[in-house]
Protein backbone atom coordinates (compact mmCIF):
# COMPACT_ATOMS: atom_id res chain seq x y z
CA UNK A 1 0.00 0.00 0.00
CA UNK A 2 1.06 3.76 -0.78
CA UNK A 3 1.31 6.35 2.32
CA UNK A 4 -1.27 7.60 0.49
CA UNK A 5 -4.04 5.17 0.98
CA UNK A 6 -3.06 4.52 4.86
CA UNK A 7 -3.69 8.63 5.09
CA UNK A 8 -6.97 8.03 3.48
CA UNK A 9 -7.53 5.00 6.04
CA UNK A 10 -6.87 7.49 8.86
CA UNK A 11 -8.71 10.29 7.91
CA UNK A 12 -12.12 8.33 6.50
CA UNK A 13 -11.94 6.23 9.69
CA UNK A 14 -9.80 6.54 12.06
CA UNK A 15 -10.56 10.29 13.09
CA UNK A 16 -14.54 9.82 13.08
CA UNK A 17 -13.77 6.71 15.00
CA UNK A 18 -11.56 9.21 17.67
CA UNK A 19 -13.94 11.88 17.80
CA UNK A 20 -17.16 9.31 18.15
CA UNK A 21 -14.77 7.80 21.49
CA UNK A 22 -14.11 11.66 22.64
CA UNK A 23 -18.14 12.89 22.60
CA UNK A 24 -19.02 9.29 24.32
CA UNK A 25 -16.94 10.11 26.93
CA UNK A 26 -18.35 13.85 27.10
CA UNK A 27 -21.40 12.66 27.41
CA UNK A 28 -21.09 9.24 29.99
CA UNK A 29 -21.55 7.00 27.54
CA UNK A 30 -19.18 4.02 26.68
CA UNK A 31 -16.17 5.39 24.61
CA UNK A 32 -15.01 2.36 23.06
CA UNK A 33 -18.28 0.76 21.30
CA UNK A 34 -19.07 4.44 19.92
CA UNK A 35 -15.73 4.71 18.80
CA UNK A 36 -15.78 1.45 16.64
CA UNK A 37 -19.09 2.33 15.89
CA UNK A 38 -17.91 5.51 14.57
CA UNK A 39 -14.86 4.45 12.80
CA UNK A 40 -16.87 2.79 9.86
CA UNK A 41 -19.91 4.79 9.78
CA UNK A 42 -18.99 8.25 10.73
CA UNK A 43 -22.31 9.73 10.89
CA UNK A 44 -22.87 8.44 14.21
CA UNK A 45 -20.24 10.87 15.01
CA UNK A 46 -23.63 13.74 14.65
CA UNK A 47 -25.76 11.24 16.74
CA UNK A 48 -23.59 11.62 19.41
CA UNK A 49 -22.59 15.06 19.19
CA UNK A 50 -27.20 15.72 19.29
CA UNK A 51 -27.77 14.09 22.20
CA UNK A 52 -27.13 15.32 25.53
CA UNK A 53 -26.28 13.60 28.40
CA UNK A 54 -29.12 12.18 30.62
CA UNK A 55 -26.69 12.13 33.58
CA UNK A 56 -24.09 14.14 35.18
CA UNK A 57 -20.68 13.82 34.23
CA UNK A 58 -18.07 15.16 36.03
CA UNK A 59 -15.92 18.12 34.14
CA UNK A 60 -18.86 18.32 31.34
CA UNK A 61 -21.89 18.09 32.41
CA UNK A 62 -23.63 19.03 35.56
CA UNK A 63 -27.33 18.40 36.96
CA UNK A 64 -29.87 21.23 38.11
CA UNK A 65 -30.81 20.83 41.85
CA UNK A 66 -34.04 22.66 40.91
CA UNK A 67 -35.09 21.08 37.23
CA UNK A 68 -33.27 18.00 37.30
CA UNK A 69 -32.30 19.29 33.78
CA UNK A 70 -28.52 18.66 32.55
CA UNK A 71 -26.00 21.43 31.42
CA UNK A 72 -22.93 22.41 30.67
CA UNK A 73 -20.37 22.20 33.42
CA UNK A 74 -19.01 25.81 32.50
CA UNK A 75 -22.32 27.52 33.33
CA UNK A 76 -23.21 28.88 36.90
CA UNK A 77 -26.79 28.97 36.46
CA UNK A 78 -29.13 26.60 34.55
CA UNK A 79 -29.83 27.37 31.09
CA UNK A 80 -33.09 25.89 31.32
CA UNK A 81 -34.42 27.58 34.72
CA UNK A 82 -32.06 30.39 35.86
CA UNK A 83 -31.74 28.86 39.53
CA UNK A 84 -27.69 29.74 40.30
CA UNK A 85 -26.08 26.48 41.41
CA UNK A 86 -25.05 26.03 45.09
CA UNK A 87 -21.42 26.56 45.89
CA UNK A 88 -19.92 23.93 48.49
Amino acid sequence: MDGFEYLFLIAFFGLPGIAGAWFARTRGKNPLLWGLVSAPFPFFVFILWMQKPSVEVPGYFRKCQSCGMVYPWKLDTCKYCGVARKLS
